[in-house]
């Protein structure tokens, strides 16, 4: 064989091999978006549960017990701190409710997440307090961080 051709043939396998691989690597990438979509909403839908249950204690539907309501602001002030490494790159598409805002506005979006996290730490003082009415303007501070996110970044 000639240089020439197992120059050719050594090329064409390269090629070939990398437009065989190609797919695998949109694939992965794939997943890994998929991933990350999985994880933000998980950590917002816990977050949701112990919201609401703070919320139901706020309006009257349960009762206030300060040493439950402390226990569930701690999960929630850790959790507030899980769903901002689902924000990846790409993973603006997919099944997702978020905004392509977040990707455009990320210093805004991010400053929301501090504020969420500051707030749900303000809401683990109150509870731990005792103190009904402090917990209520605690738990209502917390909720006007979570509307205004949402109002700017999340789809209906």
């Amino acid at each position: 064989m000639d240089e020439a051709r197992v120059k050719k043939e050594f090329l064409l396998l390269g090629l070939t091999c990398f437009a065989a691989l190609a797919p695998l690597q949109a694939a992965a990438q794939d997943r890994k978006i998929e991933q990350a979509i999985k994880h933000r909403k998980a950590a917002f839908t816990l977050m949701a549960t112990y919201v609401s249950r703070m919320v139901q204690t706020v309006e009257g539907h349960r009762p206030f017990d300060a040493k439950l309501m402390a226990q569930d602001a701690k999960t929630l002030e850790l959790l507030t701190r899980l769903p901002w490494e689902g924000f990846v790159e790409g993973s603006e598409r997919g099944e997702t409710r978020a905004k392509a805002d977040i990707w455009l506005e990320d210093d805004k979006f991010k400053r929301y997440g501090i504020d969420l996290q500051a707030v749900s730490a303000a809401v683990t003082v109150a509870a731990e307090s005792g103190n009904l009415q402090r917990f209520k303007a605690a738990v209502s501070q917390m909720r006007e961080v979570c509307n205004a996110c949402h109002k700017a970044f999340r789809k209906d």
